[in-house]
């Protein structure tokens, strides 16, 4: 995870694939909201289609109604007020999407087609036909006659008769029966309804019964006459109502995709940077650091070997015995603290640089313990006395050089900073995690110089007097991370306690 983080093109590829998923997102609410308003638009549209088809037909029944009432109530026969409405240069002619207008009159039990009045090719029953012999004339009249003061009307494919009652005084007694066909399909095709005919927008066509492929159907008409159109989307229907182009979210989406993941790629990239710059800026303190302490460190002991090496070289002749002896014990004491001032900034440099290996193998610690703490009794004759409490055997599986430099580090300070009167006690406890206890007598660490004992050269106030070079924690701490365990310090003013956990 830490690797793809800092790797500015796969952040750059998680971010576009992020920054896609609000464009996927966008682009089908986009489709759902588009579908709705066009579902919307349509319906609309439609009831707008059937509004005027119903306007057209209620002109058509009008018309036809206004007809009946010039027949009813008058004494002439009907034929021939007729004859007389439609005569040669009358203003009254058949309106345009009538086919025919005819008059039938009751004759034993039949009605017959007395008069009629059509246009050229239309089919309707001749003149002295009986209207009831034939549907859909007679199941038209046969409405007529049960409903004498409506409209009865029947729809045939693209046709719609509607009949009227011719009354002499009231409708209970008829005359006749006014029947028109009216052609619905050439309804559906009026210029009048721009949207089927003018914009092409949506179809309209007479129906049946309710269609199965026409988008949505209407029952057209007033009253008792109706009939049935199919409405559907027409060829215009995406000119007059585009939806926005799809290829534009995707390619907007995805370009301001595009920019993000690369931004996003750039910035890991600088952040990356940054921090390998405050890294090389933060190694170039330590060793600017690390030179000042060391060279610091090397003063004293060095001035100790010049000035004893001085002592030697021009009064040889004149020094005792004792005092030349001193003089060659403080040379070697300033040049073993050289030493292993040395060895220990070389340790701190590989752990720093992390170029200490680490190859663990099975070991026993008890054994391993005893045989640390003699030496470092041996080292120190002068010191206490270190008591190990450790099982005869404890196998475990270590690097035995980081163990060495964790617990002679600390076990070394043990030794130094403990009365010689009074032992430092070392503890190993085995389990599922192994602790190693270390436990001096000495005046403790006070809270301020706790918080700093880990630092590279750091020296607190009850260290003056006790030679040392400050490493020995710093080491100890990174020896500990290196082994998979810690290192707690804890100080009061009984002494140290100081616990590896493994």
């Amino acid at each position: 995870m830490k690797r793809i983080l800092h790797s500015p093109w796969l952040v750059a590829l998680v971010v576009l694939v992020l920054a896609a998923l609000p464009v996927f997102a966008a682009l089908a609410a986009h489709r759902a909201q588009a579908q709705r308003a066009e579902d919307l638009l349509f319906e609309r549209s439609a009831d707008v289609v059937a509004a005027q088809l119903r306007l057209l037909t209620s002109r058509q029944t009008a018309w036809q109604s206004g007809l009946r009432m010039r027949l009813s109530n008058r004494s002439s026969a009907p034929e021939k007020l007729l004859d007389d409405i439609f005569a040669s240069g009358s203003s009254v002619n058949l309106p345009e999407h009538c086919r025919a207008i005819g008059y039938g009159a009751l004759e034993d039990g039949r009605v017959v087609l007395r008069w009629r009045r059509m246009r050229a090719g239309a089919a309707i029953a001749g003149l002295g036909d009986d209207l009831l012999a034939a549907s859909p004339t007679a199941v038209l009249l046969r409405g007529a006659m049960e409903r004498p003061a409506q409209t009865a009307s029947v729809q045939s494919g693209t046709d719609l008769l509607t009949a009227m009652t011719v009354a002499e005084f009231s409708p209970r007694q008829p005359r006749g029966w006014l029947v028109a066909w009216w052609d619905i399909g050439a309804m559906c095709m009026d210029p009048q309804i721009r949207l089927v005919n003018a914009d092409h927008t949506l179809t309209a066509r007479p129906l049946d019964d309710v269609p199965v492929s026409a988008d949505v159907s209407f029952d057209i008409g007033e009253g008792e006459v109706r009939w049935h159109v199919g409405v559907g989307k027409g060829a215009g229907f995406a000119a007059l109502f585009p939806r926005i182009s799809e290829r534009a979210i995707i390619l907007t989406g995805g370009g301001c995709a595009v920019l993000l993941g690369l931004l996003a790629g750039f910035v890991t990239r600088a952040v990356g940077l940054r921090a390998a710059l405050a890294a090389e800026r933060e190694l170039v303190g330590m060793k600017d650091h690390l030179l000042h302490s060391v060279s610091h460190e090397f003063r004293t002991p060095l001035s100790v070997i010049l000035s004893s090496a001085e002592l030697l070289e021009n009064y040889d002749t004149r020094l005792s015995p004792g005092r030349r002896a001193e003089a060659l014990a403080q040379i070697r004491e300033a040049t073993t603290r050289m030493n292993d001032l040395v060895a220990q900034v070389l340790l701190l440099s590989r752990l720093e640089a992390r170029r200490m290996p680490v190859e663990p193998r099975p070991l026993d610690v008890a054994a391993f313990a005893r045989e640390l703490a003699r030496e470092i009794t041996a080292s120190m004759p002068a010191g206490p006395q270190i008591q190990v409490s450790a099982p005869e055997q404890l196998e475990a599986t270590l690097d035995p050089s980081l163990l060495r430099a964790v617990l002679g580090n600390v076990l070394s300070n043990a030794v130094k900073f403990s009365p010689a009167d009074r032992p430092v006690h070392f503890a190993i406890e085995g389990g599922n995690r192994l602790r190693f206890i270390i436990r001096d007598s000495g005046s403790g660490i006070t809270a301020g110089d706790l918080q700093r004992v880990r630092e590279p050269f750091f020296r607190g106030a009850a260290a003056e007097a006790v030679p040392g070079t400050g490493l020995g924690l710093a080491i100890a701490e990174k020896c500990a991370a290196l082994l998979g365990g810690t290192l707690g310090i804890e100080s009061g003013p009984d002494g140290t306690t100081a616990t590896l956990t493994v």
